[in-house]
């Protein structure tokens, strides 16, 4: 074997080792994660309470019931009535049912000022004086660059009953395609739907000292 051949055989060996190695380097994870957010500061200063009086009465919040094509880590976005994408690299960074009930706890919380604020399940000698039950039917973004949430909601009463049920349907604008946008958008949208259960909260509590 000449010594060219020998030469070039050497560095054909050398471009291997290498990429062989390259192959089994460590790789940069492209997964972004993203998490919901609760009502701005300034949201709540503007709708708090009346003088930020707490509330005499106790909620609780729950069960939230999710459906299971959300139950995932990868974010959903709907690009047809009967059609959805997964992102791959687009991903929730705590578990969506989580962070949907912690959020709207958090936003509960601040508006109303309740005397006390449970999550399901609490103890049965807790028993709270409103029950919030939920069942989330739709919570993602779509293609059109709007963030939908549609949900049926009851709210049970001291007595155990049903006061009310109600079925939601709210969506709001993303400012632009970009996954980040998408989640403020759906984060919004969990804002109304706060907006709304401590509206009906603070009309039966106004019937009931009526």
């Amino acid at each position: 074997m000449s010594g060219r051949v020998s030469k070039i055989l050497a560095i054909v060996a050398v471009w291997v080792w290498f990429g062989g190695c390259a192959a089994f380097a460590p790789r940069a994870d492209p997964s972004s994660f993203y998490i919901l957010g609760a009502l701005p500061e300034a949201d709540f200063a503007a709708e708090k309470n009346t003088a930020g009086i707490k509330a005499n009465f106790s909620v609780g919040l729950g069960p939230i019931e999710f459906p299971g094509y959300l139950d995932r880590q990868q974010i959903a976005t709907r690009t047809s009535t009967n059609r959805l994408s997964y992102s791959e690299t687009d991903r929730w960074a705590a578990p969506i049912s989580e962070s949907f009930s912690r959020v709207l706890a958090q936003n509960i919380a601040h508006l109303l000022n309740p005397a006390q604020m449970s999550q399901f399940p609490w103890q049965s000698n807790d028993t709270p004086d409103y029950q919030v039950k939920i069942e989330v039917l739709q919570f993602e973004a779509d293609s059109n660059q709007q963030a939908w949430l549609r949900a049926r909601w009851s709210v049970i009463g001291r007595n155990k009953k049903i006061l009310i049920s109600q079925r939601s349907q709210l969506n709001r604008r993303a400012g632009s395609l970009a996954t980040e946008d998408f989640v403020k958008a759906l984060s919004e949208t969990l804002g109304d739907l706060s907006r709304e259960i401590v509206k009906t909260l603070q009309t039966f509590e106004k019937q009931e000292k009526s």
